[in-house]
């Protein structure tokens, strides 16, 4: 058992009367837990571990009715928007764009890639049989005691006969709420407070009870929902009991991590591909990009080119638990982006079950094994079919918690501005009507009639204007109403959304600084010869104004040769031991009084 470490000091919210308030002990690593919460992983662990512990971010809840129909299961790679009549065509499509792509690419000595015939591929697997070895070493996960719920690895293993719904609570790195069993706010809550204490007690040998001594830093996805911050903070704070909490964004946590000042960071996971561009430690609002699209896409997308070629393993489906694991190992030891990487290749295929046993398939592969890395570049290979598969950081839309929000703000600026022009207005006529007075003589009388109505006007205009900010009614302009979106954006690949992160910065010196360093992070995009493929397609692809810095251009996705995946978790535990960060933390006793204001206030990020 770890000891506990002493309970911090919080900072008060307000100066002390009896003078200045003294300097905040510093935060010690060992009692700050940094939570990052995945699509599918759940990365946790104290900001003093060299490397936090993963585990599926999944739940199984016992069913109180054991008959098995109507058994709740929610989908890992299969998703509705792939599933539509339209999403064959694109399918078809897609392809034929890749291959055209990679027709003309050269392997690095200048020779022409030499592909070969899916014909021939598929007349080979389909002579290929099973080859039986010894029994598995996997077991089922033993449920004899009846378990009321089940977390982590032991879904995975869950014998599909078991009478368990299966939950994964977080979908494209939101809450992942829906109308099923399961999907409301309340439930995926409970889930993701079973998950993170069970993982908390067990791999981090934690009481529940002593995390009054603790602090907690949570990742967040750059393109936020702030009413799911909201109900995740009050999760760590009132229902788990932390003494006091940080939320940050990932992107920045990625710069933190990696140890750069600038970039543009492209987080790619397995629901969804995030860009934007981060500059000493902010995220440029405008830059923001979500794409729905990951490497679970990937991953389908794989299986059903291996058909194409016919896969040997006829009976692979992708609403089984274990055989999506399969194609995920599938795919991170075959797949690649590597220009001179060509060929049919074999490469055994290890069926494993528990309690039966192994059975293996020499498969022979071909291009598929870099066609569906390349649907990152080319998305219509994916075939989603959905009108909302882009997404920006949208207004916020108010808490009533919250009143002085900037909703007040605008309206208060708004009647303002509106107060302070009626009365410029108003000035600028009476003081035009006094020189018309002296200089009555002067003027031509046809020129009275069109005169006065212009005053009666401007007077009522400035009456109206200050009658309404009386009654507190004023119209905001069309740019900064209440529900106000963007127009929608096309879905576009990884390089394109780099390049229109970059375009959507300030300045020209900002795009400059942006385009010469690009982070990649996250585990859909690790593949061999990611780095040069991503380094060669956004370089050609830059504005002619750009191209004087296209030679040092640089792609970094091994930031000091760590694993990419880790990255965003290591930052936030860098940033736990910073002195700046001791006036970021949300205490407790100051989350119940102030609410949602208390982390406006503080948020490191513009709320």
């Amino acid at each position: 058992m770890v000891p506990t470490p002493p309970k911090q000091k919080e900072k008060r919210l307000s100066p002390s009367p009896g003078g200045p308030e003294p300097a905040p002990e510093p935060v010690l690593g060992t009692a700050v837990i940094v939570i990052h919460p995945g699509s599918s992983l759940l990365r946790i662990g104290r900001a003093s571990d060299t490397f936090p512990h993963v585990i599926p971010q999944v739940i199984a809840r016992r069913r109180r009715n054991q008959d098995s129909t109507g058994k709740h299961e929610d989908r890992t790679l299969l998703r509705h928007e792939a599933c539509q009549a339209e999403s064959r065509a694109l399918h078809e499509q897609g392809l034929r764009g890749v291959q055209q792509a990679l027709m003309s690419i050269t392997t690095s000595s200048g020779q022409h890639r030499l592909a070969p015939p899916t014909e021939q591929l598929a007349a080979y697997n389909a002579q290929v049989g099973p080859h039986i070895e010894e029994t598995s070493d996997l077991e089922w996960t033993d449920t004899s005691s009846k378990p009321e719920y089940l977390v982590g690895q032991e879904v995975l293993y869950l014998h599909p006969s078991e009478c368990y719904n299966v939950h994964w609570p977080m979908s494209c790195g939101q809450l992942h709420l829906h109308s099923g069993p399961g999907g409301s706010l309340t439930a995926v809550l409970a889930d993701l407070e079973t998950i993170w204490t069970t993982a908390i007690e067990k791999f981090l040998d934690i009481p529940i009870e002593d995390l009054k001594h603790y602090r907690c830093i949570l990742l967040v996805p750059d393109i936020y929902n702030r009413q799911h911050i909201k109900e995740l903070i009050n999760l760590l704070l009132n229902r788990l009991g932390f003494s006091a909490a940080i939320a940050h964004q990932e992107s920045v946590c990625a710069t933190f991590g990696s140890g750069v000042a600038s970039a543009c960071v492209v987080d790619v996971g397995d629901q969804k591909t995030a860009v934007c561009c981060v500059e000493d430690g902010l995220s440029h609002r405008n830059s923001r990009l979500w794409l729905d699209y990951g490497g679970r896409d990937i991953t389908r997308c794989l299986e059903w080119l291996l058909r194409k070629t016919n896969f040997p393993y006829k009976d692979c489906n992708l609403l089984d638990r274990l055989d999506c694991q399969l194609l995920q190992e599938l795919k991170h030891s075959s797949c690649h982006l590597n220009r001179d990487m060509f060929g049919a290749r074999c490469q055994d295929v290890h069926v494993q079950r528990p309690d039966t046993f192994t059975r293996r398939y020499q498969v022979r592969l071909g291009e598929e094994t870099i066609q569906a890395p390349m649907g990152l570049f080319h998305p219509q290979l994916f075939g989603l079919v959905g009108s909302s598969l882009v997404h920006t950081q949208l207004r916020n839309q108010g808490d009533p918690e919250d009143v002085h929000d900037e909703h007040y703000l605008l309206q208060t600026q708004s009647t303002q501005q509106q107060v302070a022009k009626a009365v410029a207005e108003k000035k600028a006529k009476a003081s035009s009507k006094q020189d018309q007075g002296a200089d009555g003589d002067k003027t031509s009388p046809d020129s009275k009639p069109s005169l006065e109505p212009r005053h009666k006007r401007a007077r009522e205009d400035a009456g109206g204007s200050e009658a309404k900010h009386r009654r507190g009614v004023v119209r905001l302009p069309s740019t900064s109403r209440r529900g106000a979106e963007p127009p929608p954006l096309k879905l576009m690949g990884v390089d394109q959304a780099i390049l229109h992160s970059i375009e959507c910065c300030a300045s020209d010196e900002t795009k400059k600084k942006m385009s010469s360093c690009i982070l990649v992070v996250g585990g859909g995009l690790n593949f061999p010869g990611a780095q040069n493929f991503l380094l060669h397609r956004v370089r050609s692809q830059l504005p002619a104004k750009y191209r004087s810095i296209a030679d040092t251009m640089e792609v970094i996705n091994r930031p000091k040769d760590q694993d990419p995946q880790m990255v965003c978790w290591k930052g936030a535990a860098v940033l736990a031991c910073l002195d700046t960060t001791q006036e970021l933390w949300v205490g407790q006793r100051e989350w119940r009084k102030f609410g949602i204001r208390i982390l406006r206030e503080r948020s490191p990020f513009v709320w």
